[in-house]
């Protein structure tokens, strides 16, 4: 996941580096990505957004760097979780505010309420995405975008390529050629489309195609 997060950070400052002088800056880089983020959804389905969440400390936390405990702790707990609202947390950019601590009455916890923005990964029907093979069987195969799950079935493989349980691992094998076979296994990676998605409360799934031009084995 660590990985994948410094890759779309990398992306959004990329995204942010081309914008107009007049787009830069605090508020700005939410234009960029936010709202008016056609091109950055169209790019790579990130964006910047505000979020709003409830976090509970523990009496002996509170003190003069409670500030800084709530910090850590934020980071901690968003920083790689999903949301079917938001999509997957990919970096906390920024803490806009935190409310004054409530004690609930009877525990001593205080609860405080965290406006912070986000960069995320939302996945959307009809995208494009590099993904690498996960697990292979005669139902299709599994891969990953990150932290997506990905599931491409048999009938949305090529009919050229063909399911070889002999060999180790298992694999999709496509010969159109006398040149070395093509390959889905394992590790492999993979150009595909998201044709579906399933949203839970802290789950995404995804649904794939690698049957259309362009898409399959990246060589």
């Amino acid at each position: 996941f660590l990985l994948f997060r410094n890759q779309c950070v990398q992306r959004v400052d990329r995204l942010y580096s081309a914008a107009s002088p007049s787009l830069r800056g605090g508020a700005e880089r939410e234009a960029l990505l936010g709202a008016g983020a056609g091109r950055a959804r169209a790019a790579c389905m990130f964006f910047h957004i505000p979020i709003e969440r409830e976090l509970l400390l523990h009496p002996r936390l509170l003190g003069p760097h409670v500030t800084e405990h709530l910090k850590e702790k934020l980071l901690a707990t968003v920083e790689g979780s999903c949301s079917g609202r938001h999509g997957y947390i990919i970096s906390v950019t920024e803490i806009v505010s935190q409310t004054k601590g409530q004690i609930r009455e009877g525990t001593g916890i205080t609860s405080f309420t965290m406006k912070f923005n986000a960069i995320v990964f939302r996945p959307f029907k009809g995208e494009v995405l590099d993904a690498t093979v996960t697990k292979v069987n005669k139902m299709g195969f599994f891969a990953e975008v990150g932290p997506l799950p990905v599931f491409v079935s048999k009938h949305a493989i090529p009919a050229d390529m063909t399911f070889d349980q002999n060999s180790n691992p298992a694999s999709y094998v496509s010969q159109v050629t006398d040149e070395q076979p093509v390959r889905i296994k394992p590790e492999s990676e993979v150009r595909l489309r998201i044709v579906g998605t399933h949203f839970d409360a802290n789950e995404i799934r995804a649904i794939g195609t690698i049957r259309d031009d362009y898409l399959g084995v990246v060589q």
